[in-house]
């Protein structure tokens, strides 16, 4: 079925393009610009292949040219063998374009290549070419032809109204931007027989809101054609424009047709485009001016028939050469006779000739040499990386990641590659489609052997001919038929997956399921490229270990009579019920206050908890609601400015956004949110789960749903699926159970297929509380101790007595059922439920497989009975695991063990404790708390006022509530930490007033002072050394505004005559906004102990965000 080995493997080979249809000649001139030696060359070793032009077919069940086939010239060497002096070949070109042929109706139709204005050819040396065969007819002709059906199109694509589909249009006709509603394009129709009807097909689009429109066609000013085009909605669902075919016969005065077009709209403001139109008439056979005559004839085809074709205006050097096989032209043995040529040939099905004269010969484009290569010789592969030789490099360093990290097999083939080998070097999708068919056919019936993922490394376009300005067509993907509807038009890489011999994207009833597990990865550059390369192997470091792998976020919108609450909560549930082992936080719009503005509704405490929750870390994020490429929901959520905010690269979600159109990623004019939370750096998402145009909520539904079932269900041996895996198994499941086929192609995912969300691998149990038996069902009362116990264990539940690590812990209060506030007058006040108020958080250690934890319950627990929750997290390094347990409850008071009348101890920093009070920072700081009390730390949220809570700048409207942000140390519930995200905060002076509670209801606070600073603009402030004066050696502190970044320190010190003596050089990775690590011990640049004195020093800083300096003095005694 496929060739072992590719005729691209071995030997030199050499690229051209060919812009039409024609007889092409190549001399020796045309090799040496190539780059191919001429000298002594056998005129037998050159050799032409290539597959001709057009597009390939997209259904799988048509049959197609495997690697590329050796085309047939015609060699004229002068009979000596060695092609030199005036030496050349011919050889036929199919052009890029192609007439469709309807044998019943007998008629054509054209296809415009979408891909390509060029078709392309190779050309190497060595061994033995393919000569052209001369066809020999000997029978008696039954009908003559001395005339044949012509054929003509026209077609300009110059806009894609959507930026959707694979349908253009060309020339508008409208009164607005010096267009017109007239235009006249001339074709000219030598040896038309007038007598003989000519057919006009043409198809037109209109845009006329309310009103119909028309357009007139006239040919020759004979009136042919009045084409009615009927109104639009305007509704930005319904279709944009509304497009008419229609054919019409007209007889001619004149070979030259003047076609006139006229448009008539039907409201101000309409508009009407040329899509194309087509022209099919009889021409006498006749040789024309050209040089080069292509023709057919339909009148002389029947069973049994033989034709007797009769040239007129020819010579006795014409030829003619029978192309119906593109790939297999032969030369008819013709007679010459005064200026006529003839010939007979087989008339019983449609056949194709060119006649030429041995002048006018087409020259094609000479490109440039290729590697040798070699894909066909793949066998099998579990990972596809398709990429574009501009990215080369990063997709090898992440198939060398999976190959180390998962044991894949990994092919990487660039764009071009594949072109050469299965599309003859047009740059056609199905040509991407087809190269992962091989594997998959390779492998047979064995499932085992089947490619199991496909990445798509690279950008894409729906402007597949560069037509754009700044066009990211770099790894193209699949659009559909139509374009003009904004609900049927889409783009989808699920067509690269359809890989059964039956499979036909275009057919959706029923249809085609996927064979594989795709992902895109949409870098536009190599920079954004490594971006995302980084993430994935950071996302499968240890450094990305940590708790937030058990948590999930349910984001839903506030419209629509609480359709995004209710469709949030059932997928939720879902995700409960299927893996309960995961914490949920809810941020539904209409729980928080609303806030109404010249700008519309917006809810700026929602997007500081995705802000703070996308800090804390979360595995996943699912949104539910409206949405679009710059943002989610009407009211703005989550807009660029909250994704400037991001601080998480240890902790990236999947993004799951039910919505519209988040992620267009073949729209190059959109820069889109989605694709910015996979492109920036160290922050953002590890991949998503996203859409790509407009689509429908209650469908949303069912694939969101569907794909938090499976993709949360681990297997028997407690593995889960890829990415890849998850979203094949998804979107077959709905393909098979919902009728929605464009709704479920509009998602993608984003991200890399073969990878595993950051699931932990192993599990955590609890055995006791307080010595008893966790089966219990203990109660947990106010103000009593309580001492839990756990082992843990790997996946098959046996015990790790090896691991040594630490534990995590997060004990939550009852379920509480909560309510939307009705901020939407559509949307009424709606109940739901959740389990988030903390009781303790802490930090345990395993040793040995075991572990145990102390905490006090608060005395503001909701005293009625009900099952509590604790969330267990583990990581040695090197392995995780996670687990919960719900097998107790919580309620009633206890007995009070604590004379604790003391507040807890408040130590405030800023981005880490080298800060001291007064400095500098960033505009988007981190909050650090340290707190201590020997009760331990109230966080669970019931009591009124009894929160760890922040204020900034005096603002007692807008107070933070930051329990959730709180974390016990290890091994102890009396001391821990706050880590909290301040949103960005405008340059100048603020302080932040921090109060938190005990356990028992005492109170403590804490204030703190900084100075925000430009970070786009390095300033260093509070320049000092210490101790000083010093005798020995001394230590150089500073602050500035930019910490995370990389610096370059240099210090030169100087005496009081400015004679410089020494330099201190030192370089900083993310360094923390005050920096003290820098030690001198008071010597020159020759080691010498300097004299004691006065000197200066002056501090010079370097980052990419500029350079700032500073001057000092120091003693030495």
């Amino acid at each position: 079925m496929y060739v072992s080995n590719s005729v691209l493997s071995t030997g030199s080979w050499y690229k051209i393009a060919v812009k039409q249809e024609g007889i092409y000649k190549i001399d020796i001139q045309f090799l040496n610009s190539l780059g191919i030696s001429t000298n002594n060359l056998s005129s037998a070793s050159i050799r032409l292949y290539g597959n001709g032009g057009g597009m390939l077919d997209e259904n799988n069940a048509t049959a197609r040219q495997d690697d590329l086939f050796e085309n047939a010239v015609e060699m004229f060497d002068g009979g000596d063998g060695i092609f030199n002096g005036n030496d050349y070949f011919l050889f036929y070109a199919a052009g890029p374009n192609h007439w469709l042929k309807d044998s019943i109706h007998q008629r054509f139709t054209h296809q415009k290549n979408l891909y390509s204005d060029s078709s392309y050819y190779f050309i190497s040396i060595g061994g033995s070419g393919k000569r052209i065969a001369t066809k020999t007819i000997n029978a008696i002709a039954n009908v003559s032809v001395n005339s044949f059906n012509e054929r003509y199109f026209y077609e300009n694509d110059l806009i894609n109204f959507l930026n959707s589909g694979k349908q253009w249009f060309g020339e508008e006709f409208s009164t607005a931007n010096g267009n017109s509603v007239n235009r006249n394009i001339s074709v000219d129709f030598t040896g038309l027989i007038l007598s003989q009807p000519v057919t006009l097909s043409v198809s037109l689009a209109g845009r006329s809101v309310a009103a119909n429109s028309n357009f007139n066609v006239a040919v020759n000013n004979q009136a042919v054609q009045t084409i009615n085009i009927p109104a639009v909605s305007g509704y930005f669902l319904d279709a944009y424009a509304t497009t008419v075919a229609q054919i019409n016969n007209f007889t001619a005065s004149q070979s030259t047709l003047n076609i006139a077009f006229t448009f008539n709209a039907g409201t101000a403001g309409a508009q009407g485009w040329l899509d194309w139109f087509e022209l099919h008439d009889r021409k006498n056979l006749a040789m024309n001016s050209a040089g080069q005559l292509f023709f057919r004839d339909w009148q002389s085809v029947a069973n049994n028939n033989i034709a007797s074709f009769t040239i007129n205006n020819t010579t006795a050097t014409t030829e003619v050469w029978e192309i119906t096989n593109a790939l297999e032209p032969q030369k008819i043995n013709a007679s010459f006779n005064t200026n006529q040529t003839g010939f007979i040939n087989d008339a019983s099905q449609l056949r194709e000739y060119v006649a030429f004269n041995n002048s006018n010969f087409l020259t094609p484009v000479a490109l440039n040499k290729i590697s040798n290569q070699n894909l066909h010789q793949s066998t099998r592969a579990d990972l596809i990386i398709i990429t574009n030789s501009s990215l080369l490099s990063e997709a090898n360093r992440l198939a060398a990641f999976h190959v180390q990290h998962d044991g894949y097999a990994v092919t990487v083939a660039t764009t071009d590659q594949i072109y050469n080998e299965f599309s003859s070097a047009i740059p056609d999708p199905t040509a991407l489609r087809d190269f992962v068919k091989m594997f998959f056919d390779k492998a047979g019936s064995d499932s085992t052997l089947r490619p199991k993922y496909l990445l798509l490394f690279g950008a894409a376009s729906f402007d597949y001919k560069n037509r754009i300005s700044n066009n990211s067509n770099i790894v193209p993907c699949y659009e559909s038929l139509i374009s003009v509807d904004p609900l049927a038009t889409y783009t989808s890489d699920d067509f690269f997956g359809l890989l059964n011999d039956s499979d036909d994207v275009n057919t959706i009833s029923p249809p085609s399921l996927l064979d594989i597990g795709i992902g895109r990865l949409p870098a536009r550059n190599l920079n954004e490229a490594k971006i995302m390369v980084d993430k994935i192997i950071r996302y499968h470091s240890a450094q990305s270990f940590g708790p937030w792998r058990n948590q999930m976020v349910f984001v839903a919108d506030d419209k629509d009579n609480d359709l995004h609450v209710q469709d949030a909560e059932v997928v939720s549930a879902d995700a409960s019920t299927t893996n309960p082992l995961f914490n949920q936080n809810k941020i539904y719009l209409d729980a928080y206050k609303m806030v109404s503005g010249s700008g519309g509704s917006r809810y700026p405490d929602v997007n500081a908890a995705i802000v703070n929750q996308v800090f804390n870390g979360s595995l996943l994020f699912n949104y539910n609601g409206h949405g679009g490429y710059q943002q989610l929901s009407g009211s703005a959520v989550l807009t660029k400015t909250e994704l400037n905010q991001f601080n998480n690269p240890d902790k990236l979600p999947l993004f799951i956004t039910a919505t519209c159109d988040f992620a267009p990623y073949d729209d190059p004019t959109k820069n889109s949110l989605g694709i910015a939370l996979l492109n920036t750096d160290s922050t953002g998402a590890i991949a998503l789960m996203t859409t790509t145009r407009d689509v429908f909520a209650a469908s949303n539904l069912v694939l969101n749903d569907n794909y938090e079932k499976i993709a949360l269900q681990p297997d028997a041996n407690g593995k889960y699926l890829t990415l890849g895996e998850a979203v094949k198994r998804t979107k077959n499941y709905t393909y098979q159970t919902y009728g929605d086929v464009y709704n479920n192609r509009k998602f993608v995912l984003l991200g890399d297929p073969a990878m595993k969300l950051a699931f932990p691998e192993w599990k955590l149990q609890l055995t006791t509380i307080n010595n008893k038996n966790i089966s219990n069902n203990d109660t947990l009362k106010a103000l009593n101790k309580y001492v839990f116990a756990g082992k843990l264990t790997d996946a098959s539940d046996n015990f790790r007595s090896d691991f040594n690590g630490t534990v995590y812990v997060t004990v939550f209060d009852k379920p509480q059922q909560v309510s939307t506030l009705g901020n939407d007058p559509a949307s009424p006040v709606m109940p739901f439920t959740t389990q988030t108020n903390v009781l303790y958080k802490g930090i345990a250690t395993a040793k040995n497989g075991l572990f145990h934890f102390t905490f006090i319950v608060p005395k503001d627990i909701s005293y009625q009975t009900g099952k509590g929750r604790i969330s267990l997290y583990a990581s040695d390094g090197v392995h995780d695991a996670n687990g919960v347990s719900t097998s107790f409850y919580i309620g009633g008071a206890g007995t009070i063990i604590s004379a604790d009348t003391s507040g807890p101890v408040i130590q405030p920093y800023i981005n880490d404790t080298n800060f001291k009070n007064g400095g500098l920072t960033d505009e988007n700081p981190v909050l650090l708390i340290n707190l201590f009390d020997s009760s331990g730390i109230n966080t669970v949220g019931t009591g009124i006022g009894h929160d760890i809570t922040a204020v900034i700048d005096g603002d007692e409207k807008n107070i933070i509530v930051l329990n959730n942000f709180y974390s016990s140390v290890a091994n102890g519930y009396q001391q821990g930490q706050v880590l909290y995200q301040l949103p960005t905060l405008l340059p100048g002076k603020h302080s932040i007033k921090i109060k938190a509670w005990d356990v028992v209801d005492n109170s403590g606070e804490a204030v703190i002072d900084f100075v925000v600073m430009d970070k786009n603009k390095l300033q260093i402030k509070n320049l000092y050394n210490y101790p000083n004066p010093f005798h020995s050696s001394t230590t150089f502190s500073f602050e500035h505004n930019q910490p995370g970044v990389d610096m370059d320190i240099n210090i030169d010190i100087f005496d009081l005559n400015g004679r410089w003596v020494d330099r201190i050089k030192r370089s900083i990775n993310n360094a923390g906004d005050r920096v003290i690590s820098i030690q001198w011990n008071g010597t020159n640049e020759i080691g010498r102990k300097m004299m004691r004195g006065v000197y200066i020093y002056r501090i010079i800083v370097s980052s990419t965000n500029g350079v700032a300096s500073a001057t000092q003095k120091l003693i030495v005694l």
